[in-house]
């Protein structure tokens, strides 16, 4: 038996569960057993990096079985992170009350660590259209060829889909500069196929004009890469994609463009004046000179990305006014946008974006690359607020993303448990339900390959590129990505698939991940699998339902989602035996048939379970 008895996520100990919108009543209930003599017990509340601290005492209301209840209720009217633990005093003097990695509460009699206490303000739009749904990820040239784009006199057009792409340096330098000839018609084309996956989201990498084949080296802001097509082939996409139900967003590159582009202007290939070229160009205060013009402020080093001045008035203009960047392409079509790197972005230049994309419609969604817990990032010594209300709706969510890959090759099903449990202590429900869950992306390892136990550190470019897995792998990498996938699709947030990963796609690391959509050679079984997850997604339980955790023991890892009446239920069985589930009843909904008094689950395999 617990001697303590708390833990965040349960709504008995704290309520609301997550993090809690300012000057909103906050319950605290800590169950005790009885043969502690406390004469004192209280919450200790600290602001983040502040000397500021508040003290409440708990009183005691209850008595429940082995324990004594004591509960206190509070208001916090300041946005922003706060931390807590509990202190008692009894005849031997002060004790402390501490989270573990699981958020249960232990005692302590040194320092105690703290829970995290999230406080933030009102977001903007509710976003029932995004939650719920499923996101499809497309890297546009490595899609579907539709058109019949010209290509860029420099661009070395691949003649064969399947072969891979560039990855040997070109004079010591790899310049992404080969081509497939996706466009933004084959995308179009193809949206029958992403409805049969009940997609109702389309996430576009970048589809601006640069000169890479990744396009986060941004050109021209106001124009469509030619090679993508037009911009009415943009519209022509938005519009039809919304009469099939599937909302478009696009990839925003705001903290740095391409050298080689309209506003900086290294190489002379555009007809402005550009930054480099000048200090009279309009656009030489964009960006930040140490020494005109050859040294300049860029990201990570990276001489072909030069920094945007977030705080010129101008850049900001261009990039969130009335006429600007954000404005022309929501207006146009889009649903909203997901902001590269935005770790590099200033606090305000996001809020002025927010103010931009949400003035424009509140339903317009803003999701931010981040790959740690968004909630409480450091990043270049400053906490970042990105939850707080007044900036983002959600992140991309590579937090839970590691936690379901190292749960199915180590069988850390207590480090999963751990990661959902603080995420979800840590984050608005706003965000909660708005997350961007994905299992890979253009900037990792494919789901696949990840799975199949091959460590790309150890492989040359050329082993890289020409891996074939044996079958054993493949199998067993196959039936890891049916767990991952399963798990993905039902924990809260919304389920991403990088274009390929649904039909058995390989890579590793970039470029290889960038591989060409394989349209004629697809592993049926892992598409019925997605097929069949995205009809269990539509269920309202995965818009916005609880989650409640079921077992967590011997490699078995179970969930619910649950709304009103409504209860799913998804059991995981990473062990190497059969695991049996009791239920009165209950509907399999993979193997789609009845269930009554229990269910087996085999070794490597999952089911979801309506249960209600």
């Amino acid at each position: 038996m617990k001697e303590i008895r708390f833990n965040p996520i349960n709504k008995y100990h704290k309520n609301p569960v997550g993090a809690v919108k300012n000057s909103d009543v906050i319950s605290i209930t800590i169950n005790i057993v009885r043969n502690y003599v406390i004469n004192e017990l209280s919450i200790v509340i600290h602001q983040d990096f502040s000397n500021n601290c508040r003290i409440y005492n708990l009183s005691k209301i209850d008595e429940l079985d082995e324990y004594n209840v004591y509960q206190t209720n509070f208001k916090i009217d300041e946005v922003g992170i706060y931390w807590y633990y509990f202190e008692f005093h009894d005849c031997y003097g002060k004790h402390f009350i501490s989270a573990s990695d699981s958020l249960d509460a232990i005692q302590t009699e040194d320092k105690p660590r703290c829970w995290q206490l999230s406080i933030h303000g009102l977001f903007s739009g509710k976003l029932n259209w995004f939650k719920g749904k499923v996101i499809y990820q497309i890297f546009p040239d490595r899609f579907y060829k539709g058109g019949n784009n010209q290509p860029k006199d420099y661009a070395i057009m691949h003649q064969d889909w399947y072969e891979n792409p560039n990855y040997t340096p070109q004079d010591g330098v790899i310049l992404n500069n080969d081509f497939f000839g996706g466009d933004l018609k084959g995308i179009t084309q193809k949206l029958d196929y992403l409805k049969s996956l009940n997609v109702g989201v389309i996430y576009l990498n970048p589809i601006f004009t640069a000169y890479s084949n990744h396009k986060y080296d941004t050109a021209d802001y106001l124009e469509i890469d030619p090679m993508f097509g037009s911009e009415a082939d943009f519209v022509e996409l938005c519009k039809t994609a919304e009469g099939k139900g599937i909302k478009i967003i696009l990839d925003g590159v705001f903290n740095h463009t391409g050298s080689n582009s309209v506003y900086f202007n290294k190489y002379n290939t555009f007809s402005s004046v550009g930054a480099f070229q000048s200090k009279k160009s309009p656009y030489y205060h964009w960006y930040k000179f140490k020494s005109f013009p050859n040294s300049y402020e860029c990201w990570w080093n990276f001489k072909s990305l030069p920094s945007l001045n977030q705080k010129n008035p101008e850049v900001v203009e261009f990039i969130t006014g009335k006429d600007g960047v954000l404005n022309k392409w929501l207006n146009l079509g889009a649903s909203g946008w997901r902001f590269d790197v935005i770790d590099e972005l200033d606090d305000e230049f996001i809020k002025k974006i927010k103010e931009a994309v949400k003035t424009n419609n509140p339903e317009n969604i803003m999701i931010g690359e981040v790959w740690e817990d968004a909630s409480n990032k450091m990043a270049y010594h400053k906490r970042r607020s990105y939850f707080s209300g007044d900036q983002i709706d959600s992140v991309m969510n590579y937090p839970f993303r590691t936690a379901i890959i190292d749960y199915l090759m180590n069988n850390n099903y207590l480090g999963l448990r751990d990661k959902i449990r603080s995420i979800i202590n840590n984050y608005p429900k706003h965000v909660l339900d708005s997350l961007m869950n994905i299992l890979s992306t253009h900037d990792t390892v494919r789901l696949l390959t990840q799975l199949s136990s091959i460590d790309y550190h150890y492989l040359t470019k050329d082993e890289q590129a020409n891996y074939v897995m044996s079958k054993e792998k493949y199998y067993s990498a196959r039936q890891k990505l049916k767990m991952a996938t399963a798990i993905q699709y039902t924990l809260p947030g919304v389920p991403s698939i990088f274009y390929g990963d649904e039909v058995g796609l390989q890579g590793f690391k970039d470029p290889f991940c960038r591989k060409c959509m394989p349209w004629d050679r697809f592993d049926d079984t892992i598409l019925e699998w997605f097929i069949k997850l995205g009809k269990i997604r539509q269920n309202r339980v995965y818009i916005d339902g609880i989650y409640q955790e079921e077992i967590c023991e011997n490699g078995i890892f179970a969930f619910s989602r649950i709304k009103g009446n409504h209860k799913i239920v998804t059991i995981v069985n990473n062990s190497h035996y059969d695991y049996h589930y009791k239920l009165e009843k209950g509907f399999d909904l993979i193997n789609e048939m009845k269930i009554e008094d229990q269910v087996t689950i085999v070794p490597k395999t999952a089911l979801i379970i309506l249960i209600s």
